[in-house]
């Protein structure tokens, strides 16, 4: 169905490209925003004050 795209137009991924590619971003103005941690990657332990969560109802 599909044909396979030969490898000469489709070189791959190298560190060399990404580095060329990334340095023409910020050459044409582009900034790279770092997001910080949400709070659902962040450990959650309770010592925030608020009460812990009450547990589930068993079902019927």
């Amino acid at each position: 169905m599909f044909s396979p795209r030969p490898a000469a137009k489709n070189p791959g991924m190298t560190h060399e490209r990404i580095a060329a590619d990334l340095d023409a971003f910020h050459k044409a103005g582009g900034k790279i925003e770092v997001l910080g941690v949400t709070r659902s990657l962040k450990k959650i332990d309770g010592d925030d004050g608020s009460p812990p969560p009450a547990p589930a109802k068993p079902r019927r």
